[in-house]
C-alpha cells in the first residue's frame, strides 16, 4: 500500500482505514483511498489484511450499482493513479452528515446488549423473547453519533438525531437508510447471505440533494452472516474482522481493556481474515475470485481447481464428507462453531430449476418461510447385517443432510458443475450440502425429536431443506 506521500497530493484526512486526498486539477472532487489496515478495539493492528482495501472498494462499487435506483452516491469514476488502481475511486465533496444511519434487521452486537437490558434499541420497543440473532419483526433504524478517532460511537434515539440534523433531514435519513437495507437483504439473501445489520453515511451536495457517501454494505460496515449456518440463540460468525477480535479476546493473552498494545497478527489469522473478505465478495457478487474477475462458473475455490473437486465429488464414497469444500485455513476452522458439518456434494442430473427473485416471498421471523412448504423428510431403514458387529458398529446411525433450496444461489455447486461440464459430463447439476451423523442405542425411535433439532438448529429452513434417513 503506498504510503501518504506517494501520490504527490494533498492529504485532506486520515481515518483507521480510508485516506482523503484533494484533487487540485479537479474541483470539487477528491480521492477516496482504502488501505488494507485493519482496526479493532480502537486499535490500528499490524500486519495489514493483504487485499483488503481492494475488497472495500470492490464492493462498495458493485453496491453502488445495485442501489443506483434506491439512492444517488458520491461516486465520479474509478479513473485513478495506478498507485492506488482497484483501492481507490474519485468522489465528490460533500457536506458529511455527522452521523452514522445505522439499520438492524437481526438483534446482536450492542443492540443486543441494549435488549437485555431495556427490551428496546435506541429508544424502539422489541417483543420479548429474542434471542441473539433473532431476527426483528421489521428492520429497525438505530442511528448513532460519529465518534472521533479512539472514541467509541454512541447509539442515539431519532429525537436526539432531530437535534442534530433537523426534522426534515432526519426523516430522509431514515428513509434512504430502511430503503438501502431492504435492497440490500433481499440481494444478499437471494446469494445465500444475511444481512443482519449495515452503517451507512450520508453527505449534501451544495443543492441540497442528500447523496449517499463513504462505502457500502462492505464487511466493515456491515454483518453478514452465512445463511446456511445462521440460527439464533448460537454463534454466527461474521464475513468480516470479527476472527480478529475473537483471536484478541480469546486466543492473544491481550486485555482489549489495558494500555498494552495489541500483538501482531499471526499469519494464520492475516490469511483467515483475508479469505473472509474474499468469501463475502465472492458470494455476494457471483464472482469466485473478484481480484482476477473470473466468473463463479468457471473458476473454483481458491486452493483447489475445479477439475480436481469434480473428480474427488464423483469419486469419493458417499459418506466421505468435506472432500468437496473442505476448508483449507485450519485457523478459522479451529474457530467455526462446533454444530458446523463438513460439506457435500450432491449431483443430480435433473436441471437446476429457475425462479424469478421477485416473486420470492419475503421470510417470516426466525427459522420459518410464509410461502414455503415445511422441510420433508424420508427414512430409510438399512437392511445390512454383519456377523458379530461390535457394540458401535450395531448402533443406529441417523444421517441428516441439509441442501440448499434450488432457487439460492451456489457458488461451489456451480463451480463443479462447470468443471463437470468442462470435463465432458454434461446435463449434470451439482447442489452442495452438509452431512451430519448422529449415532446411539435408540437413536432410530427418536427421529421426530432429530428432525425438530434439525429444524431448529442444523437448518435455515428460509434456503434450506432438510433430510432425515436411518443407515444403519
Amino acid at each position: 500500500m503506498t504510503s501518504a506521500d506517494d501520490l504527490g497530493l494533498p492529504l485532506l484526512s486520515e481515518g483507521k482505514v480510508r485516506r482523503l486526498y484533494r484533487l487540485p486539477e479537479q474541483p470539487g472532487r477528491l480521492l477516496m483511498v482504502a488501505t488494507d489496515r485493519i482496526s479493532a478495539y480502537d486499535h490500528i493492528l499490524s500486519p495489514d489484511i493483504p487485499d483488503k482495501g481492494k475488497v472495500l472498494t470492490g464492493i462498495s462499487l458493485w453496491w453502488f450499482g445495485q442501489l443506483a435506483d434506491v439512492v444517488e452516491n458520491h461516486l465520479v469514476s474509478t479513473d485513478v493513479p495506478e498507485a492506488v488502481a482497484g483501492r481507490a475511486m474519485v468522489v465528490e465533496e460533500l457536506e458529511m452528515f455527522p452521523v452514522e444511519c445505522v439499520v438492524r434487521g437481526y438483534l446482536t452486537g450492542s443492540g443486543w446488549a441494549e435488549y437485555q437490558k431495556t427490551r428496546s434499541v435506541c429508544g424502539i420497543e422489541l417483543p420479548g423473547g429474542l434471542k441473539d440473532g433473532s431476527r426483528l419483526p421489521e428492520p429497525i433504524f438505530t442511528p448513532a453519533t460519529k465518534a472521533e478517532y479512539g472514541e467509541h460511537d454512541e447509539n442515539i434515539d431519532f429525537d436526539t438525531l432531530v437535534g442534530i440534523v433537523g426534522a426534515d433531514v432526519a426523516a430522509e435519513l431514515r428513509r434512504l437508510s430502511l430503503a438501502i437495507y431492504a435492497k440490500a437483504e433481499q440481494i444478499a439473501r437471494d446469494r445465500g447471505i444475511i444481512l443482519a445489520d449495515t452503517k451507512v453515511e450520508f453527505g449534501r451536495r451544495a443543492d441540497g440533494t442528500i447523496v449517499l457517501g463513504d462505502e457500502v454494505l462492505t464487511p466493515d460496515s456491515s454483518r453478514f452472516w452465512d445463511a446456511r449456518d445462521w440460527h439464533p440463540g448460537g454463534k454466527n460468525p461474521s464475513f468480516d474482522k470479527q476472527f480478529v477480535r475473537d483471536w484478541l479476546t480469546f486466543g492473544s493473552g491481550w486485555d482489549s481493556k489495558s494500555e498494552e498494545k495489541p500483538p501482531v497478527l499471526p499469519d494464520s489469522v492475516v490469511a483467515a481474515t483475508r479469505k473472509r473478505y474474499l468469501e463475502a465478495w465472492s458470494m455476494l457478487t457471483g464472482i469466485a475470485d473478484p481480484l482476477a474477475g473470473t466468473d463463479a462458473e468457471e473458476q473454483p475455490p481458491v486452493g483447489e481447481t475445479a477439475e480436481q473437486q469434480a473428480v474427488e465429488a464423483t469419486e469419493a464414497p458417499a459418506d466421505a464428507a468435506g472432500d468437496v469444500a473442505a476448508e483449507a485455513d485450519v485457523a478459522e476452522a479451529a474457530a467455526a462453531p462446533a454444530d458446523v458439518a463438513p460439506e457435500t456434494a450432491q449431483v443430480s442430473s435433473r436441471p437446476e430449476p429457475t425462479i424469478d427473485p421477485a416473486g420470492e416471498p419475503e421470510p417470516t421471523a426466525e427459522l420459518e418461510s410464509a410461502a414455503e412448504p415445511e422441510p420433508t423428510s424420508t427414512i430409510e431403514e438399512s437392511t445390512e447385517t454383519g456377523d458379530g458387529p461390535d457394540k458401535i458398529g450395531a448402533m443406529a446411525r441417523v444421517v441428516v443432510e441439509v441442501m440448499p433450496k434450488p432457487e439460492i444461489l451456489d457458488p461451489q455447486g456451480k463451480a463443479i458443475t462447470g468443471a463437470l461440464g468442462r470435463l465432458g459430463h454434461d446435463g449434470l447439476t451439482v447442489r452442495q450440502g452438509k452431512r451430519f451423523e448422529i449415532t446411539g442405542e435408540g437413536v432410530a425411535e427418536r427421529l421426530d425429536e432429530i428432525r425438530a433439532i434439525a429444524e431448529e438448529m442444523l437448518a435455515n429452513t428460509v434456503i434450506e431443506s432438510f433430510d432425515v434417513r436411518v443407515e444403519g
